[in-house]
């Protein structure tokens, strides 16, 4: 009987090492999947910025069929720079 509890305790310990140890590698995993989503994150900023910095710079050399469109693009920057100073005035 003392032999087959012996068994038992080694079984459930040499599966306690398994499980930590796929548990360390999740871990690792999952670090690894978060510092990827924030380079992802990073980079869709960054190609957001350049976009809206495009169709500003296309609207604003557009043709007179895009002057509501550049007036609209301006009114936008010009919240945003409103928004900013609120802010840094708080």
């Amino acid at each position: 009987m003392l032999f087959d509890l012996e068994k038992k305790v080694e079984s459930i310990l040499a599966e306690l090492s398994k499980l930590k140890n796929e548990k360390n590698d999740l871990l690792d995993k999952n670090q690894m999947l978060i510092n990827e989503k924030n380079e992802l994150n990073a980079e869709f900023i960054l190609l957001d910025e350049r976009f809206k910095a495009l169709k500003i710079a296309n609207t604003i050399s557009g043709s007179e069929n895009n002057i509501n469109e550049t007036r609209s693009e301006i009114d936008s920057l010009i919240r945003e720079i409103d928004t900013c100073i609120s802010q840094l005035s708080d």
